[in-house]
């Protein structure tokens, strides 16, 4: 298998092909003294400080400074970003976490924020939800975050925004080496090799992760992270084929390995499973951009990615499979833009492509395939001498099993002088079902639900109940037709003002999504014979987030800076609140058994949201010393964990986690021009919450080495 797939990346070298003019070096600081390039907000290059639409870029200088080896990590220091589980995520008896963690941006849960990789999709969600933990940050140049509906450029999983996470290109000759030891045993090592010789351009990257893991829950066999490793490769190569003509290739290459270890329950008695998990990832894409004329490009691209996990565990002693599961998804996506400027006028974007998935997996209802054409467009106009910039554009999506979507979205940003900037955008975006939402057929072997898709409910619940385990009674007739899910359909604004001098940067937004046809689970009306429920798929309303948000930084001297943000969040149900104020919805008190009204002061709104959030940073930099001392908190208010009144909602403070700090600090210091060392301390208070946060692993110790040496190229 592995032959073919190296086979398929070299016959795409044929291909001419590009993924985004992204790939332009700058000057970069931590606290923003040059104006540095974005490329996500328009899919084409900008002035982070033109960008009409909310932008957050993340820079190496600021990734390194971190001394973090995790993408997450990084991303959740910033405000409006929260790491969270999912809700079917729950560990009983040290079981791992089969979900994994993923991103919550403006209240919307993981599924609804596109994570790119050189401007091209990450695949592999599992519950919706991305493991960027197979990320390695080491050859990471910039991580771009686009808040707000961003489906009229990036398509259906774009509805709460953009993660751009952009990797370096070659431009001169540099060798790079680390190595990093950290508490739980965890070992990180990464080569890194860049050199540009005349036309030609070569980037080699290598990284291995690997860790014991770690126990949150001394009286529950095994760990709540078992151990693992990982390696992460990336090989880049850029060829200016004439004064018009660049070509791009890039091959990844990601491999996991963890252990499975914990106890079940088995012939009614406890027994131990062990196994492991592997996971893989091959992906491919090539480019070649064009310049057609002086103020014209044109992009070719194609790009392939292929996902597989595999997982199972024998009953200790007697190698008795307990549970198998496998996952293999690729997408192959060919893509066009064309764009052309207009100097000190307008900027035109415009592309169509086709998007193709399949699946196979032990969890889905056989092999299954998915295919997309989409086309967009947008123009940026500049006027009253680049004052104003006013920007529409519009995606066309369509789907083999869906009607055509178009998502347009409008944004405007008026600059009355160098300091001042002002912003409102609005779009509309769409969210199709996808295959989990119609096709899974999980059954969790540990704990024992199911979760059904939408599209297979009938015939697996026709199944069970031939098998005998369903309940005694249960009545399937109500499921033997299939309700089609309807894409759900969103609309959000923003608006925000920003304030820049050489020392201040403030800015200030205010945001709202409304969502209709949401797509949630729900649970059905019987159990499995085990008495444990099944869970399906279906569209049950409309439900809205809107909040602000707050960001500054202050410049106090040439070495001391601060930072700070804050979000305030609203998350909720409006069919809830309907049935709320029609005096329709109870609460049944889970220790005295008392039936009450629900009413709108208790209802705290949607699951895993938390209404306040913050974060603060200190920096201290003294170049001529070769020093810096980086101290990060991050705040997250509390947030409803689990019903407990049978009402399905989130209105007492017993259905709630309480609310944490995380402080992290790291300090840097050069050794010569070559070496520079760094050690740190992450979780400093040790915060820690087995069940509910299982991704938190306490406080941490780690050390860096790093050796690096560059030759600025004279070709």
């Amino acid at each position: 298998m592995r032959n073919k797939n190296y086979l398929f990346f070299i016959l795409l070298f044929s291909i001419p092909n590009q993924i985004f003019a992204q790939q332009k070096f700058f000057a970069d600081t931590l606290m923003g003294t040059s104006d540095p390039i974005v490329v996500t907000a328009n899919r084409s290059e900008r002035k982070l400080s033109n960008t009409a639409v909310p932008t957050i870029l993340i820079s190496k200088n600021t990734i390194n400074k971190t001394g973090s080896l995790r993408v997450q990590d990084i991303l959740q220091e910033h405000t409006g970003i929260i790491l969270v589980n999912s809700t079917l995520g729950t560990s009983l008896n040290g079981y791992p976490n089969p979900f994994g963690q993923g991103v919550q941006m403006l209240g919307l849960d993981p599924a609804y924020t596109a994570i790119l990789l050189d401007g091209e999709p990450l695949v592999g969600r599992n519950a919706g939800i991305l493991k960027l933990g197979r990320i390695a940050t080491g050859n990471i140049k910039q991580i771009e975050i686009v808040k707000g509906p961003s489906s009229s450029l990036y398509g259906s999983e774009a509805m709460a925004g953009v993660i751009n996470i952009l990797t370096e290109t070659p431009t001169s000759e540099k060798l790079s080496l680390q190595v990093q030891h950290a508490s739980n045993n965890t070992w990180g090592s990464t080569i890194a090799y860049t050199n540009k010789y005349h036309k030609t351009g070569v980037q080699f990257f290598l990284n291995r992760l690997s860790s014991n893991g770690y126990d949150l829950d001394a009286l529950l066999y095994g760990k709540t992270v078992d151990p693992f490793k990982d390696w992460n490769g990336q090989l880049k190569i850029t060829q200016d084929i004439s004064n018009n003509l660049q070509l791009l290739v890039s091959l990844r290459n990601h491999d996991s390995h963890q252990d499975n270890n914990y106890q079940i329950s088995y012939q009614n008695a406890p027994a131990i499973a062990k196994g492991f998990t592997t996971e893989t990832e091959r992906s491919a894409y090539t480019q070649l951009k064009w310049l057609t004329a002086p103020n014209t490009r044109i992009y070719f691209r194609t790009f392939f990615d292929q996902y597989t996990n595999h997982s199972f565990v024998n009953l200790e002693n007697t190698n008795i499979r307990f549970d198998e599961t496998s996952f293999d998804q690729s997408v192959v996506k060919p893509e066009i833009q064309f764009e052309k400027t207009v100097p000190e006028k307008s900027v035109y974007v415009a592309g169509i492509g086709s998007n193709l998935e399949m699946i196979n997996a032990s969890r889905y209802a056989g092999k299954q395939q998915l295919a997309t054409l989409y086309t967009f467009t947008q123009k940026e106009w500049y006027l009253l001498q680049k004052k104003i910039t006013l920007i529409a554009g519009a995606r066309l999506d369509k789907r083999t099993d869906f009607d055509v979507h178009l998502s347009p979205r409008i944004a405007v940003a008026y600059k009355p002088n160098t300091s001042w900037k002002f912003t409102a955008s609005a779009g509309w975006g769409f969210k199709a079902p996808d295959f989990r939402h119609m096709y899974l057929n999980f059954y969790n072997a540990q704990i024992g639900y199911s979760l059904l898709g939408n599209n297979s409910l009938g015939a697996e619940l026709q199944s069970l109940q031939q098998q005998g385990l369903l309940q005694t009674g249960a009545v399937i007739t109500n499921y033997a037709t299939t309700i089609p899910l309807l894409p759900e359909s969103s609309f959000g604004w923003h608006i925000g003002a920003s304030y820049h001098t050489k020392k201040i940067t403030a800015e200030w937004g205010a945001f709202r999504n409304d969502i209709k046809n949401l797509i949630d689970v729900y649970t059905l009306p019987f159990n499995r014979s085990n008495g444990l429920p099944i869970y399906s798929y279906r569209n049950i309303g409309s439900v809205y987030t809107e909040g602000i948000e707050m960001d500054a930084k202050y410049q106090i001297n040439t070495h001391w800076s601060i930072a700070g943000g804050y979000q305030f969040l609203l998350a909720k149900d409006k069919q809830v609140l309907t049935q709320i104020s029609n005096g329709q919805l109870y609460k049944r008190d889970p220790i005295t058994y008392q039936t009450s009204l629900v009413n709108k002061q208790t209802y705290f709104g949607l699951a895993n949201r938390s209404k306040h959030s913050a974060n603060g940073k200190i920096l201290y930099e003294n170049t001529s010393a070769g020093f810096d001392a980086y101290f990060r908190a991050i705040y997250r208010g509390k947030f409803g964990f689990m019903d407990m009144n049978g009402n399905n909602i989130i209105d007492d403070n017993r259905e709630m986690t309480p609310g944490y700090w995380l402080l992290n600090m790291a300090s840097s210091k050069s050794i010569g021009k070559q070496f520079r060392v760094q050690i740190g301390i992450e979780d400093i208070l040790n915060y820690t919450n087995a069940l509910q946060l299982p991704n938190i692993a306490g406080r941490t110790f780690f050390v860096n080495i790093n050796y690096s040496i560059q030759h600025h190229s004279t070709n």
